[in-house]
């Protein structure tokens, strides 16, 4: 017995265990694992641990604009099979109620959304969300929130369970008195990012020349960095 166990050292691994680590590897090689043996096949296939392992692609998540339509934004979920009800309620009625909610970004299955305020429309929270799951939560906002353009979101489920929202805040949202601001419009002052691990936000000044980052551009969160298309 104990030869077997040399030669076979993940057996000694408990089935929580080795659940953990094959779920942190891509779902092609997830399926791959389910061949190794008749054990793992049903360890990997049991409900307790399947929703743990990597999933195949479910649908698209999207929002559309129709200036003929009335509200004029709205939200879809499209599944890939193309047939049934939407498996994501693209409403996200599962949200508190806000008195408009626009949605800034998404990462790996979660959703960053600006919700503006009931009680004062001119200031906001930010939700992060899982449509899937329908478990959200509330990001506090900066002194300038309300007057950023760009906002983006950080997840990687296969490094940690925590999340990062970025602010790029531009000179005149800073504070810089016109006179002293760059001649290149949109430039870039200070970066606030916020960890759910920490829970607070922290700031960085820019100190590299001027860039500007397109309200509508899109950014890769990618071995823990934000990479964001910008103008220089």
């Amino acid at each position: 017995m104990e030869r077997a166990l040399m030669r076979d050292p993940i057996s000694k691994l408990i089935d929580d265990i080795l659940v953990d680590i094959i779920s942190r590897v891509p779902y092609k090689s997830a399926c791959c694992c389910k061949c190794v043996s008749t054990c793992w096949r049903d360890l990997f296939s049991h409900p307790d641990h399947r929703k743990k392992l990597p999933q195949p692609l479910a649908g698209f998540f999207y929002q559309g604009y129709n200036r003929d339509r009335f509200p004029k934004i709205a939200r879809y979920f499209t599944n890939v099979s193309g047939d049934g009800d939407p498996l994501v309620d693209p409403s996200l009625s599962f949200l508190p109620r806000y008195s408009s909610l626009d949605i800034l970004d998404c990462c790996n299955g979660l959703l960053l959304c600006q919700c503006w305020k009931l009680t004062d429309p001119k200031t906001l929270d930010y939700v992060v969300c899982n449509p899937a799951t329908e478990k959200w939560v509330v990001v506090p906002a900066t002194d300038w929130s309300s007057n950023v353009d760009v906002a983006r979101l950080g997840f990687d489920p296969a490094v940690s369970s925590h999340f990062h929202v970025f602010e790029f805040i531009n000179q005149e949202v800073w504070g810089i008195d016109e006179s002293e601001r760059s001649d290149f419009v949109g430039s870039i002052e200070a970066v606030a990012t916020y960890s759910s691990k920490a829970g607070v936000w922290r700031h960085q000044m820019v100190d590299d020349e001027d860039f500007a980052i397109p309200t509508h551009s899109k950014g890769v969160f990618f071995n823990g960095i934000m990479h964001a298309f910008g103008c220089i």
